[in-house]
């Protein structure tokens, strides 16, 4: 390896270091908290250090975000190549990934939509962060796709199974987040009640 070589080796090896006490100042004390001389301080670099690797804390900020995103979709792949052929499932095991995320990481999962603007955009949903924008919920929406093609979710739209399935699971998400202290239910038994997709996939449409 040449010396230019192991120096992007080395910057790379530092950028990440520093994302990851970002997440860390996030996930105990929220977004508000961090700045990028705290970071500096933690990781022993002097704060002109960090500012070659990250122009400024919006674009440390966004490079989280897209760590998130990265994160998430890599656990979708495993979920669904560990699924099983039947589409309600890998349903139900992607919504799963997406909830046990959510709660493992609620300042991020915060920071998602506290910090964005979703549209739709011909077939795609887009999700834009300041300059980034990311195509989201695909791999949900594929899965509703097979799930109609097995026959279930009748009378509806891939977009309304959507749109009600996501109310479920944000709601689900944003209370136990909100209000940790409420007596909830086990995570699984109220995951499994909120979702209840069998019995949303048989249910007839609103006339």
């Amino acid at each position: 390896m040449g010396v230019s070589d192991r120096k992007k080796r080395e910057t790379e090896i530092l950028r990440q270091r520093v994302l990851d006490v970002a997440e860390e100042i996030i996930a105990k004390e929220g977004v508000g908290n961090v700045t990028m001389r705290r970071i500096a301080s933690s990781v022993e670099y002097a704060p002109t250090v960090l500012y070659r690797l990250f122009a400024n804390k919006d674009d440390l900020m966004d490079h989280l975000i897209a760590r998130g995103y990265v994160g998430v979709r890599q656990r979708y792949e495993e979920t669904l190549s560990e699924s099983s052929s039947d589409p309600l499932s890998a349903l139900a095991g992607i919504l799963r990934v997406y909830a046990d995320y959510a709660l493992a990481y609620p300042n991020h999962y915060r920071m998602w939509f506290a910090t964005s603007d979703i549209r739709q955009k011909h077939d795609d949903l887009k999700m834009r962060h300041g300059r980034l924008e990311f195509v989201v919920f695909q791999t949900w929406f594929d899965c509703i796709e097979a799930c109609r093609e097995a026959g279930l979710f009748q009378g509806r739209s891939q977009m309304e199974t959507f749109q009600t399935i996501w109310a479920r699971m944000h709601g689900f998400i944003s209370l136990r987040i909100q209000h940790p202290g409420f007596p909830w239910l086990p995570v699984d038994k109220h995951l499994d009640e909120v979702l209840d997709l069998k019995g949303a996939a048989e249910e007839k449409p609103l006339q």
